[in-house]
């Protein structure tokens, strides 16, 4: 199994920007996430970690994601991915998971 790769973005000592992505070695990688501290965001932050995992990934046939909110599609279009026309996404959610006792 392989293991996330994780890239970052930091101003001084403090972490303003964090993506991480998943592949499975040789086909296909996904990316999992982009965060950028709101306070740092419209700054290319989001931008410059996407296009390090898309050079990370040049090799690979596909480098998938699936925005968690709409607004975002437009962001990933720009820097070149694309909406798959046959594709539906879909989630399992298991609620009971997040009743964690502090």
């Amino acid at each position: 199994m392989n293991l996330p790769t994780v890239f970052t973005a930091w101003e001084n000592n403090k972490l303003v920007g964090l993506a991480r992505a998943l592949d499975d070695g040789i086909l296909t990688a996904y990316i999992h996430y982009v965060l950028v501290n709101p306070k740092y965001q419209g700054r290319g932050i989001a931008s410059n970690l996407v296009k390090t995992i898309k050079n990370k990934y040049k090799d690979y046939l596909y480098i998938e994601l699936m925005p968690d909110e709409k607004k975002n599609v437009s962001f990933y279009q720009k820097l070149g991915f694309n909406i798959v026309k046959e594709g539906t996404p879909m989630q399992l959610c298991n609620p009971e998971t997040m009743k964690v006792k502090l």
